[in-house]
């Protein structure tokens, strides 16, 4: 690929260089090849720090390395800020367990998932639900607990401490007044949790960043640290950055020989994450030198591609870009009345674009709704027709796992005291997912004719007329009443995890 003059000069940099553009102007690849620059001039990889904003990131670097053959490279840092924070946090913990107000700075520091986060919130939590807490905010226990983490952690990575997160919340709440009765109580249990992590030097994600924040980075001998061990900053995407993370490069930036900072234009997805990309464009001031990426070209993305990224954002903010080669980008929609009928329609479309050369991973499908059923047609259609996929849908539970799903039925059947009652289609679900040969038809049909909704629970096969019996199979019956018998002594044989 040749090189467009702002990618040399992001390349070849001296100093600190500030690089700004649309997305796909090619300053992450730049910014690749000049930590492969960095190591051909002789730099060690132990004195190059390379931030991306989420671990993702990291492998296109490590891959960009091994294609270059750079030879060995000793050991190289490309971290996210958590990841960062969290390892000096262990460094340097004896220099600021006590500033920071654990009470045993003696005691080595215990780093919580967010599992264990929500579990010794919930600890916090259900006392003061029986004391009457919460009585009237219609929120079930583990919505206030993960509302309560998510406040701590957005406050730490916006630079607030507890007690500035709860009088904002308070001072700017303009709804119901009933209500700031319950953000008191938010604030009361988001102190008693962490008075508790205090005194047993139990670090969740918000006190990490905030040990890191206001003790770690303005300490001296993190000062002299960060000086001997790293001469080189990189950082990607940096309107991805926190408030603590942009704070982060802000005060190291003196210290290092040279600094290079790629921002997206248009970027800052995880505003909701709490990035700011508004705040990261103090970093255009504080370089030495600003090189703009011009729009065209693009090397990841076509003009019909960006018209058609236009025209959404046309939609959503109102503004005025070019939308007229969008549809070039769009095939007809496929249309169908049932989930299998647009699955088979889709198929042909997809053949078509492969056999005119274009490659799997440059076709979006695009659904507005991706439930079990359609995911589960979906995808065992893209493997019959040898096409590579990879799904990509907003975060959801286990349990809408089509197999979880699955295993969460038969185990309400197990156990019919629970009065939990699966609903048909899930148990059809469970049939096809779980016996070997039982097609959608057969299991729908197994399900409406076997299914005792009331119960919960499943018919003795004796119970069916012949010619269902005929049209699901013996074979698959036998089966069915393996199962039965299995769940009828299930309950009592094993307790739920085992």
């Amino acid at each position: 690929m040749e090189l467009t003059p702002p990618q040399i000069e992001l390349i070849e940099a001296e100093g600190s260089l500030f690089a700004v553009g649309p997305a796909g102007a090619g300053k992450s690849e730049a910014l690749r090849r000049r930590l492969i620059h960095l190591l051909r001039q002789g730099e060690s990889a132990y004195n190059i720090l390379l931030l991306v904003d989420e671990p993702e990131r990291r492998q296109s670097f490590l891959d960009a390395l091994h294609r270059a053959e750079t030879g060995p490279y000793a050991e190289l840092s490309i971290v996210y800020y958590y990841e960062m924070a969290r390892n000096m946090t262990s460094l340097f913990w004896p220099l600021v367990a006590r500033p920071a107000g654990f009470l045993r700075p003696f005691q080595p520091p215990t780093f919580l998932s967010y599992d264990l986060a929500q579990l010794l919130m919930r600890q916090i939590i259900v006392p003061m639900l029986e004391q009457g807490a919460f009585a009237d905010a219609r929120l079930r226990p583990q919505q206030i607990i993960s509302q309560l983490l998510d406040t701590l952690n957005r406050a730490a990575l916006n630079g607030l401490t507890l007690e500035e997160a709860a009088r904002r919340q308070q001072t700017t709440w303009a709804g119901d007044p009933d209500f700031l009765r319950h953000l008191g109580e938010a604030a009361e249990a988001a102190r008693r949790f962490r008075q508790y992590c205090l005194e047993r030097s139990l670090l969740d994600l918000s006190l990490i960043v905030e040990t890191f924040d206001r003790q770690i980075v303005h300490h001296p001998e993190f000062h002299r640290y960060f000086k001997e061990r790293y001469r080189h900053l990189l950082v990607d995407n940096v309107e991805e950055q926190t408030p603590a993370g942009q704070n982060f490069i802000a005060n190291l930036m003196p210290y290092t020989a040279t600094t290079t900072i790629v921002y997206d234009a248009g970027g800052g997805y995880k505003r909701f994450m709490a990035a700011d990309p508004a705040g990261a464009n103090r970093f255009r001031k504080s370089c030495q030198r600003t090189v703009e990426f011009p729009a065209a070209p693009s090397f990841t993305s076509s003009l019909p591609m960006n018209h058609l990224a236009n025209l959404v954002e046309n939609y959503l903010i109102n503004t005025k870009k070019p939308t007229i080669e969008a549809e070039k980008a769009i095939t007809p929609p496929v249309v169908g009345r049932y989930r299998r009928e647009i699955v088979a329609g889709l198929m042909p479309v997809l053949a078509d674009l492969r056999a005119q050369g274009v490659a799997p991973n440059e076709i979006a499908i695009v659904t507005p709704y991706l439930d079990g059923a359609l995911r589960y047609s979906l995808t065992k259609a893209l493997r019959e027709a040898g096409m590579p996929y990879y799904l990509l849908r907003r975060r959801s539970s286990p349990r809408e796992e089509p197999r979880v799903r699955a295993w969460l039925t038969w185990l309400a059947l197990a156990h019919p005291s629970w009065d939990v009652h699966p609903p048909l289609y899930d148990v059809a679900e469970a049939f096809s997912l779980t016996l070997a040969d039982m097609d959608g038809a057969r299991a729908a049909l197994a399900a409406k004719e076997l299914y005792l909704l009331d119960l919960p629970g499943l018919r003795p096969i004796s119970d069916l007329s012949d010619q269902i019996t005929a049209r699901i199979g013996t074979d698959l019956l036998a089966q069915v009443e393996t199962l039965r018998q299995w769940l009828l002594a299930e309950g009592e044989r094993h307790p739920v995890d085992v």
